[in-house]
């Protein structure tokens, strides 16, 4: 008996790996799949005047330090090569942004393709280039405009030509639909044309992009009061619209513009108003970039129109509704940058270009070139980058109704609700110097210069005498991606 069992088991193993092996490695071998991921971190000193004496927990942002900026693990790849997928995790994210990426793309013509899941929508050549292949350390003010990763479907495609395009409708944020203004009603498109290759320019040394883009539509946010903070807690919610920080992850809310929401019943710390703020966007983008074989010129400008209103209860005197009206605010805001980099050991932009986007530099000669412990034999790539880089905000409408009419203030004054804080306007110099030892391995030194066209304070903190109107920052990177 046992022979006859160890027998049959034998016979309905081999049946079952006869059936999967015919049925399955037709589809098997056309599987690709790839593990790829980065590490990127970096060190930063920041100089921001008399803020850096505050003692207090929120001003972490103007504070020397070490930073894994990111570190993400993924893979891509095909079915039946048509058929492509990606699903990256970002480890240092929390609950609500854990999910980098991840998306399926249809792409059976390249010229008429679709992606649904998240991913980055088409919008800015800044945002579209990987950050492995930035210039450098962050992106510039133009990208805290842009939708960058959402929830959404693109049609998108590119010709031989040098044509690309994208057109997609997403959703703001991870949250599901509400019954309200849906906040998956978001749209964004982009066109890009590399004019060298139109015109049948050497296209081995040069490249001529040209690029523009629109983000319309309406999405939701919920008003909540102040967190994190030694000042006494707040019972008037707000909800941020537009807010910049500076662009070498310096002075978080150098601007912010805030809606004000629901009055609670009593001061808390991160309450939660019981109305939605709507807000409405409409954005416009041109982007340029010229190079020439170790030359590159590239700027973008990025110019966003918001309006936003939000319904108000106070529910403070009886515990019940008492309608406090709309706020209501509108603002104009503008950013821009222009940058200029050579690679001083003459590696050619043009190699790098493709699909409307930039790739990473191969060095002539990596600095380490085999695994036979010889070091030296080349000395990598070496880049030198300069970059000036601009935001302004105009509040044209800031009023709402609690007793009277209410004017939205450039302070921190607890007596409004609707308020605009710190400097409408900046100017950043960033100078860049990038040493690429591989096309897998780089190192960049940042150094950056902020000058605020007002005083800025550290908002929400116990602080609000000291205030300063420049910022240094000096940062490395250290970075591998595979």
């Amino acid at each position: 008996m046992k022979k006859n069992l160890n027998l049959n088991r034998s016979l309905f193993s081999t049946a079952v790996f006869a059936l999967c092996s015919g049925a399955l490695m037709p589809a098997f071998a056309q599987v690709e799949t790839k593990i790829t991921g980065r590490i990127h971190y970096d060190i930063r000193n920041i100089d921001s005047g008399s803020l850096n004496d505050i003692a207090d927990k929120d001003t972490s942002s103007i504070a020397d330090g070490f930073e894994l900026r990111r570190v993400r693990i993924g893979i891509q790849g095909s079915i039946n090569k048509d058929l492509q997928y990606e699903a990256v995790a970002n480890s240092v994210g929390s609950t609500t942004n854990i999910i980098d990426t991840a998306f399926i793309n249809y792409g059976y013509k390249t010229d008429a393709q679709l992606r649904v899941g998240r991913f980055k929508q088409p919008f800015s050549l800044e945002e579209n280039t990987s950050s492995n292949n930035i210039d450098f350390m962050e992106r510039s003010y133009v990208n805290q405009l842009v939708p960058a990763k959402k929830l959404g479907a693109m049609f998108h495609g590119f010709t031989d030509s040098g044509f690309t395009y994208g057109v997609s409708v997403y959703q703001n944020d991870f949250n599901e639909l509400t019954n309200q203004t849906p906040n998956g009603s978001m749209g964004a498109l982009r066109f890009t044309s590399n004019i060298a290759q139109l015109a049948a320019w050497d296209t081995e040394n040069s490249v001529f992009h040209l690029g523009l883009g629109y983000v319309s539509g309406s999405y939701e946010q919920t008003t909540a009061s102040s967190t994190n903070t030694s000042k006494t807690a707040e019972y008037k919610t707000r909800g941020t619209i537009v807010g910049f920080r500076d662009e070498n992850r310096g002075l978080s809310n150098a601007y912010r513009l805030q809606i004000g929401g629901d009055v609670n019943t009593s001061n808390a710390y991160g309450a939660l108003g019981d109305n939605v703020t709507t807000v409405n966007q409409n954005m416009k983008g041109i982007e340029l970039a010229l190079a020439n074989g170790p030359f590159k010129v590239q700027a973008e400008y990025a110019s966003s129109r918001f309006d936003a209103s939000a319904s108000r209860c106070d529910w403070s005197t009886s515990g019940t509704c008492t309608s406090k009206g709309t706020a209501v605010l509108g603002a104009d805001v503008e950013a821009q940058y222009v940058s200029l980099l050579w690679n001083i050991t003459g590696e050619k932009f043009a190699k790098t270009y493709s699909k409307g986007s930039w790739g990473g530099i191969k060095p002539n000669a990596d600095f380490m070139k085999d695994y036979g412990g010889v070091v030296g034999n080349g000395m990598g790539a070496w880049q030198v980058a300069y970059r000036l880089s601009k935001y302004s905000v105009s509040v044209d409408q800031a009023s709402g109704t609690t007793s009277g009419t209410e004017t939205a203030v450039n302070d921190g004054s607890t007596s409004y609700n609707s308020r605009y804080q710190n400097s409408p306007t900046a100017t950043t110099q960033t100078i860049g110097l990038n040493w690429f030892l591989s096309s897998n391995a780089r190192v960049m030194f940042n150094y950056s210069k902020t000058a605020f066209g007002s005083s800025v304070e550290a908002l929400d903190t116990n602080s609000d005498s000291s205030t300063t109107k420049t910022e240094n920052i000096f940062s490395i990177r250290t970075q591998i991606n595979f």
